[in-house]
């Protein structure tokens, strides 16, 4: 199966991986492009002719987020091309398009601040471009060169912490597996949560990597929203436990990483290890 990912960022490398892994023909469309696999094909974006083909005739994974008008680039120019698209369309959204609460799959879209309704308006784009698409709504995405402990190592230990704030995440690698499986699967829902469902405080998972390799132990700041910016405060002020009636259930998968304290311990094992190698 030919597949073709619009976007070529920090998913997408996962993703084209994953892909690649079980035998699709990778294209990758960028503004920037940036050709790091000889396995890939790359397209420039703004190539009209070439992406108006591939958008009409592949399976398409759209990583590519709403600009900051809120507008959808990908339907925006090739909206034509997509609703004349007979296979799979695949959307990454967010789950900021939910309320705050326990949201599954069938929770009414209530985005609480600016950047939920933004995608919100790009999901009901892609939606009335191609009733086909699937939507995937994406909690917090962490993973190598992703993570608090980055600049943790940096002698920045400081962890923001608020009270009765659990963030949802995922880790990059189950991610691309749980959508390329998807992908290949029969199933014909439209709507996937992606989360983890382990709900784990930063300052949890960093006392625990920071015992368990003798590391400073964290310097806890109050959270104060006059002190942080538009997008971290976006995120600390929602209350939400992302769940999902589709994946554990009819679609079956088994994470790599379901646990986040043990993820987040097996990433800083090999920044430490990467940092005596640099040394040496």
């Amino acid at each position: 199966m030919e597949l073709t990912i619009l976007g070529n960022g920090y998913t997408s490398k996962y993703l084209s991986e994953k892909a690649l892994e079980k035998g699709f023909l990778v294209t990758i469309i960028s503004r920037n492009i940036k050709e790091s696999n000889s396995q890939i094909k790359y397209v420039n974006f703004f190539d009209d002719n070439k992406v108006s083909k591939i958008l009409q005739k592949e399976c398409i994974i759209s990583t590519i987020p709403p600009d900051k008008d809120g507008l959808d680039p990908v339907v925006a120019r090739y909206g034509k091309s997509i609703a004349l698209n007979k296979n799979k369309i695949n959307y990454l959204s967010a789950t900021s398009v939910y309320p705050n609460g326990t949201v599954y799959e069938d929770t009414e879209p209530n985005p609480n601040n600016h950047r939920g309704q933004i995608r919100l308006n790009a999901e009901k784009s892609w939606i009335n471009a191609n009733i086909e698409t699937v939507l995937y709504r994406v909690t917090g995405i962490y993973g190598p060169s992703r993570n608090p402990i980055e600049r943790y190592l940096n002698n920045n230990n400081k962890i923001i912490v608020k009270e009765n704030y659990l963030p949802n995440r995922i880790h990059v690698e189950d991610l691309a597996k749980i959508i390329i499986n998807f992908i290949i699967s029969n199933h014909k829902d439209k709507i996937i949560n992606i989360s983890d469902q382990d709900l784990v405080s930063n300052l949890d998972a960093i006392t625990y990597v920071s015992k368990k390799l003798d590391l400073p132990k964290p310097n806890i700041i109050e959270y104060n929203p006059n002190e942080v910016s538009e997008m971290a405060k976006s995120f600390y002020e929602t209350s939400r436990i992302v769940k999902s009636n589709i994946i554990g259930h009819h679609f079956k998968y088994l994470y790599k990483y379901p646990d986040y304290k043990i993820a987040l311990l097996e990433l800083t094992k090999k920044l430490l290890i990467n940092k005596e190698n640099i040394k040496a």
